[in-house]
């Protein structure tokens, strides 16, 4: 057996990574022993998963089933690891959460959506291609935010009652139009605006409302057919 695990760029920076590494190194394996103790068929996927996992911190379940035998081991201290990976995973997560919350913030402008019967749109790669905003917002004339509320209200009225009748009761391609909302603050992941029904006429006080999601185009894990994907979503492993 050689003695040396040769380690690739980004493969040490999770606990489990350097769990793997410097276990298979006191155990004087190389890259190819341990793909080989990891009990895959062929060996070539052996190292593909063995490479993705020291990356990104992911264990598969296959290779976690083997892992505690390969490294010589208890398979709690393999368990304990791998939560500790996970933590902060979570942890990296909320930190970029965190950034683009504080970038959303200093960029938020008050603006008038509709509300429609799809909050996923179908198909989602058209929304993907054109931008989910360009779908749902609604254009306001400029002093709406300059005048007093029942001036506004008044002016957001005409914008709804015009939206409306222009797009036929309906947004391509998230179905009914619903109801309209006048977003007038950020929060934490959501944001609190005043709903307004159909008619142009306001329906209650200030409410959470929900970011309207960005859809992307990308590949899922296994098909490299190009379709649209939700951004923004938790990372979760399952321990």
């Amino acid at each position: 057996m050689s003695s040396t695990f040769r380690l690739r760029f980004g493969e040490y920076g999770y606990p489990i990574s350097r769990l793997v590494v410097d276990r298979a190194r006191a155990l004087g394996l190389s890259r190819s022993d341990l793909a080989r103790r990891l009990g895959y068929r062929p060996i070539g996927s052996a190292h593909r998963a063995l490479g993705e996992a020291l990356r990104t911190g992911t264990v598969p379940a296959h290779m976690r089933k083997h892992l505690a035998d390969a490294l010589a081991l208890d398979k709690a201290v393999i368990d304990s690891v791998i939560e500790a990976t996970s933590h902060q995973k979570q942890d990296q997560w909320r930190t970029r959460l965190l950034a683009e919350e504080r970038e959303y913030v200093a960029h938020f402008q008050p603006h008038l959506r509709t509300e429609t019967a799809r909050t996923v749109p179908q198909p989602i790669f058209i929304a993907a291609l054109i931008g989910t905003a360009r779908f749902r917002l609604v254009e306001l004339p400029a002093e709406v935010w300059e005048v007093s509320t029942e001036d506004r209200d008044r002016l957001v009225k005409q914008a709804i009652r015009d939206h409306y009748r222009a797009h036929k009761r309906h947004v391509v391609p998230f179905g009914a139009i619903l109801s309209y909302i006048l977003v007038t603050m950020p929060g934490y992941l959501v944001d609190f605006g005043f709903p307004f029904d159909i008619g142009g006429n306001p329906v209650g006080p200030m409410q959470a409302v929900k970011r309207l999601g960005e859809a992307v185009l990308g590949v899922k894990r296994g098909d490299d057919r190009l379709s649209g994907l939700l951004r923004n979503t938790e990372i979760v492993d399952v321990l």
